[in-house]
C-alpha cells in the first residue's frame, strides 16, 4: 500500500507544531522527499543539513523541489551560482526540481539535456537535475508526471529578461509533448508534480484567484488522469486540498512504500 508522510517544518499554522521530526521510518529502497519553493537562498533553510530531519541519505535518495528553484538566475553563471551549485553537489542526496515562474528559463534551456529515469532533464550540475515539462519519470518503482511553469502575478514589478521571462508558461510544443507522454502511459501515473494547481483546486484554495491557460490545461488533464497524489508549490502555503492533492511550502513530504 502507498502511504504519505508529511513532515511539519517551521509552519506558521497555530494548530500545528513549530517543528516535528520524523523519529523513525522504514527505508524501502530510495527516499524521495518533496519540498516547496526555495526561491534561491531565500527559502533554503528547510534544506539546510543541520535542520533537515531525514538522515543517512545518499546520492540514491532524492529531494524534489516543486518549482521556483531560483539558483540559476543571472544572465551568466557567476560566483554566487557556482557556490550554491557546489553546495547542492556536496549534499548527501540528489536534488531534482521542476521549474516555476520565478526562474531564468533561458538559462535553464542552455544546460545539457539528458534522458534520465525515462524523461528529459537539464543537467544543472553533478547532482542537480531540472525535470523538464510534460515528462514521465520512473524513480525506484514510482512514476512521476512533471509540468512546471506558472503565471507571475507580480509581473508588473519585474523586468523582462532580468527578473521575468515569458517562458514561465509552457509552449504549445510542451503541451503537445505532455499529451503524447500521457497517452503513451495510458493516462496513469503515481505522482503528479506541478508548480501551480488545476483551476478547480486553485479556486478552492482562494476564490479570488484568476484561472489562466495553464491551470485550465491542468484541470483538463486532471479529469482524465488516473493518479495517486498530486503535489504543487507556488502558493506559499502548506495545505491539503483533498486526500490526494497537496500544496507544499515549508513542509516536506516523504514518499515511501510500505507493506500493510
Amino acid at each position: 500500500m502507498w502511504r504519505l508522510f508529511l513532515h511539519l517544518h517551521y509552519t506558521d499554522f497555530p494548530f500545528l507544531f513549530k517543528r516535528a521530526f520524523l523519529t523513525a521510518f522504514e527505508r524501502c529502497k530510495s527516499m524521495i522527499i518533496l519540498s516547496g519553493d526555495t526561491h534561491g537562498s531565500l527559502d533554503i533553510e528547510k534544506l539546510m543539513p543541520e535542520l533537515f530531519p531525514f538522515k543517512d541519505l545518499t546520492k540514491e535518495d532524492y529531494v524534489i523541489i516543486l518549482g521556483d528553484f531560483g539558483f540559476v538566475w543571472n544572465r551568466v553563471q557567476d560566483t554566487r551560482e557556482r557556490t550554491w551549485l557546489k553546495w547542492f553537489d556536496d549534499l548527501p542526496w540528489t536534488t531534482l526540481f521542476i521549474d516555476g515562474n520565478h526562474e531564468n528559463h533561458l538559462r535553464l534551456a542552455e544546460f545539457p539535456e539528458e534522458v534520465w529515469k525515462g524523461g528529459r532533464t537539464h543537467r544543472i550540475s553533478e547532482s542537480v537535475y531540472h525535470l523538464m515539462r510534460g515528462q514521465f519519470f520512473e524513480i525506484d518503482g514510482y512514476t512521476f508526471f512533471t509540468m512546471g511553469g506558472a503565471h507571475s502575478i507580480d509581473v508588473m514589478y519585474r523586468r523582462p529578461g532580468v527578473s521575468w521571462w515569458p517562458e514561465e508558461l509552457p509552449s504549445e510544443e510542451e503541451y503537445s509533448e505532455a499529451i503524447r507522454n500521457l497517452e503513451a502511459h495510458d493516462w496513469h501515473v503515481d505522482f503528479v508534480l506541478t508548480h501551480d494547481l488545476p483551476t478547480k483546486q486553485l479556486l478552492e484554495l482562494a476564490s479570488y484567484y484568476e484561472p489562466y491557460i495553464l491551470t485550465d490545461w491542468l484541470n483538463g488533464i486532471q479529469k482524465r488522469l488516473d493518479y495517486r497524489h498530486w503535489f504543487c508549490g507556488h502558493h506559499h502555503v502548506d495545505t491539503n486540498l483533498s486526500d490526494n492533492i497537496h500544496v507544499l511550502y515549508d513542509h516536506l513530504a516523504a514518499l515511501n512504500q510500505f507493506d500493510e
